[in-house]
């Protein structure tokens, strides 16, 4: 679903903002600081981020005395989202199948509807976090020191183990992404923008001190570009996110919790929509082969893609603004011939390669193994560097992750009982109480 646009401009363009023109009938709703919903029980502090379908603000529960996060879905989507479902029942089922699992993965607190200008809108109450994986890596050198990596990459796992021991396929939907802001939505799968820290106790911060800590909101008036005055459904001014970031190199608490769970869907069935909206460089070979085999396996694909760019300073696959044709290449040049069915019905394989399945000489491509891409995935630069031992078990595990048959590939309890996550993936959890 897409917000609808209108032909020309309305408002002022704002920098690190959503979409100003989307305050409109069956859209996003307008929110200041200092608004209560749900009778009074929660007052906004501040806004924590935004997405396509909704915005994301830090508001104090004075029921609870504590903060929480209110994410207002904007009010057409609000009409079709499942994801408040998707979360009660992983919370229900890994109460008995997979206690430890469930800890990695964000609850829901609270729901509600309320209607406002624009629409019916549905709220879903969170516990707030910090920034994003891939937020934390916005700047140089971009990568977790190695104990901190391995304590990522080995809570996501095991939260997808949660997901899939409750039957639920965590799927992905891409949207927008704003700057430094952890709850930006920007693509909807297991990905290292819907992985984020966890943020410690601040329920006995006051106000003034969460400003202090984290930034006094910062608004800006909106007008419109006609001069004209600002309807009903559009708030008076625009607020720029609170400062959640933590640099990649000074994470000291590498705690994480999985989150947004809009595209996920229940049953080992293929994908309800018969298609993934995941990121392209993220996407599993059968979204662009064999759609009706999407499920389980798609999952542990992205989570391949994830862990790599966890445990160094890129990404598994590569390419600025690629197409489909772009991401299947790269496949090929990391993993080796695709099957022959797939092979011969690629129809963009002429871009990349001659009839008997070699690179074409002029566009510079060539084969670069997964165990080429480890050995050069930037933690070679830094002191705390696999060793050959730890990077031959990534790669292997990584392998069983990456098989081109849906059917091949490694289950969430494969990897789990991998030697890479027995030797150094679960140990690395014990120096920050992290308890599984």
């Amino acid at each position: 679903m897409e917000a609808a646009s209108p032909p020309d401009k309305i408002h002022q363009w704002h920098e690190d903002i959503e979409e100003l023109d989307n305050y409109q009938l069956g859209w996003y709703h307008p929110v200041n600081i200092g608004d209560v919903y749900s009778n009074g029980r929660y007052r906004i502090v501040h806004k924590l981020g935004f997405g396509t379908y909704s915005t994301v603000w830090l508001a104090r529960d004075s029921r609870l005395e504590r903060y929480v996060a209110l994410k207002i879905l904007a009010a057409e989507p609000s009409k079709e989202t499942t994801e408040s479902r998707i979360i009660r029942h992983i919370s229900q089922c890994s109460e008995k199948s997979n206690p430890i699992g469930k800890a990695f993965i964000s609850p829901i607190l609270d729901e509600f509807e309320f209607d406002g200008p624009n629409g019916q809108h549905r709220c879903l109450v969170t516990e707030p976090a910090r920034c994003s994986l891939a937020e934390s890596k916005i700047e140089p050198p971009w990568i977790f020191r190695v104990e901190v990596a391995r304590a990522i990459a080995t809570q996501t796992i095991l939260g997808l183990r949660a997901i899939h021991a409750c039957n639920v396929v965590h799927g992905g939907k891409a949207r927008l992404l704003s700057s430094y802001l952890p709850y930006a939505n920007y693509l909807h799968d297991l990905h290292l923008n819907n992985i984020l820290f966890t943020l410690r106790d601040i329920n006995h911060l006051s106000v003034d001190e969460i400003y202090h800590h984290f930034s006094t909101p910062q608004l800006t008036k909106v007008n419109r570009l006609d001069g004209g005055p600002i309807g009903p459904g559009v708030p008076s001014h625009s607020t720029s996110p609170a400062n959640f970031y933590v640099y990649c190199l000074e994470v000291d608490d590498p705690r994480i919790c999985i989150t947004d769970f809009g595209e996920s869907w229940l049953g080992d069935a293929v994908h309800p929509k018969g298609y993934l909206n995941t990121p392209m460089l993220y996407r599993p070979p059968e979204a662009v082969f064999a759609k009706d085999l999407l499920s389980f396996p798609g999952d542990i694909w992205t989570l391949a893609c994830s862990v790599f760019e966890i445990m160094g300073e890129r990404r598994l696959f590569e390419g600025f603004f690629p197409g489909e044709a772009d991401v299947v290449a790269e496949m090929v040049s990391c993993l080796g011939p695709l099957p022959l069915s797939w092979w011969d019905a690629w129809e963009g394989r002429s871009e990349f390669f001659v009839d008997n399945g070699v690179w074409r000489s002029d566009i510079g491509r060539q084969s670069r193994p997964l165990w080429s891409r480890i050995q050069t995935m930037g933690r070679q630069k830094h002191p705390d560097s696999l060793s050959p031992d730890e990077a031959e078990s990534l790669a292997a595990m990584l392998t069983t992750m990456l098989e081109y048959d849906p059917a091949k590939r490694a289950t969430a309890d494969d990897v789990v009982n991998s030697d890479w996550m027995t030797r150094w993936g679960l140990p690395s959890l014990k120096p920050f109480n992290i308890l599984v």
